[in-house]
């Protein structure tokens, strides 16, 4: 069975499963089918043994008490869990967490009362704080859609506010991947106003269209392979050696995380830690670098130590106005 009638079916058993009843034409609408292509999903799912009932005066349904059978959590798992809600409930903005906290608060509903009372008072002592998030309405419903294209390989039509065009372009976008990095959605896709595999920041997305054209991805796409050595999201095709030197007063927190997958560090015996990247660009970890301010020292390569420089220096200049208010 193809991805895209699989996302198709999970997609009706959502809508016959919300507590109200839907018509034939109600439901064909709703998954951009014909009728007849409805009547042979419904049939798929009764083969399935996934009972529905039909009303002839009202339409489709499925009992919302329908699906799971029981499972038996262990409290280690139980545990996960809750935390996996909480971190759910924490980011409301990101796509399907609340429906993901539902469902997790169904699973643990299984649990014998005295066990889940017990886990539930040990996760109110764990709270989650998930940083700067960006609150972005529309986020949700048009990673759904995307999601639902690169399934079904359909070319979407995008209305899009371009930092970098500096200006709101329409095109047509072949999508092949989405990606979460740093507070945002992303779809990675061919567009074709600009005739390459793009990114593109949903929150950014003004309108998104569906067309009835399909595409063929000839090879698989690599979300991995496409970044390659970028710093996060931009390579720039050239790959640059850096080498760091942070301050003891910051050396331990560098040392903790891995930033990039070719990290290198050690501590120095006076404290310091040297830090080794190799990395394609250097916009993105002239940024990085910028947050440490007068922590860390650009041993190589003199270009990234010249745009630093220059950052501050211009950033002097926003000061040195003679002006006190």
């Amino acid at each position: 069975m193809k991805v895209g009638r699989v996302h198709r079916l999970l997609r009706l058993i959502t809508l016959m499963q919300r507590g109200v009843t839907m018509s034939a034409a109600e439901l064909a609408t709703e998954l951009g089918v014909s009728r007849r292509t409805l009547f042979r999903d419904l049939n798929t799912l009764e083969a399935a043994g996934i009972p529905y009932d039909h009303k002839p005066s009202q339409g489709y349904r499925i009992e919302p008490s329908f699906f799971l059978p029981p499972v038996n959590l262990q409290v280690s798992e139980a545990m996960g869990l809750m935390l996996m809600a909480k971190n759910a409930q924490a980011t409301p903005q990101q796509p399907f967490s609340s429906t993901a906290s539902e469902a997790i608060n169904k699973l643990l509903t299984m649990m014998p009362p005295g066990i889940r009372e017990v886990c539930q008072e040990m996760m109110g002592n764990v709270s989650v704080n998930p940083g700067a998030t960006a609150k972005v309405k529309g986020d949700a419903d048009n990673y759904a859609l995307l999601q639902q294209a690169i399934d079904e390989k359909r070319i979407v039509t995008l209305t899009y506010n371009s930092l970098f065009d500096g200006d709101t372009i329409t095109t047509d976008l072949r999508p092949y991947h989405l990606h979460y990095s740093v507070r945002a959605w992303y779809v990675i896709g061919h567009s074709g106003i600009h005739k390459q595999v793009r990114v593109f920041k949903l929150a950014r997305i003004a309108d998104l269209q569906f067309t009835k054209r399909t595409f063929v991805l000839r090879k698989p796409f690599s979300v991995e392979q496409h970044f390659g050595k970028a710093w996060q999201m931009i390579p720039e095709g050239k790959v640059y050696q850096v080498e760091l030197e942070f301050t003891p007063k910051v050396a331990q927190n560098v040392a903790e995380v891995r930033w990039h997958p070719s990290m290198e560090h050690r501590i120095a015996d006076d404290g310091c830690c040297h830090v080794a990247f190799e990395v394609d660009g250097l916009g993105e970890i002239t940024w990085w670098l910028l947050g440490y301010g007068d922590q860390v020292r650009v041993l190589k390569p003199a270009a990234l130590r010249k745009r630093v420089q220059q950052v501050y220096a211009a950033a002097l200049k926003q000061y040195d106005n003679g002006s006190d208010g």
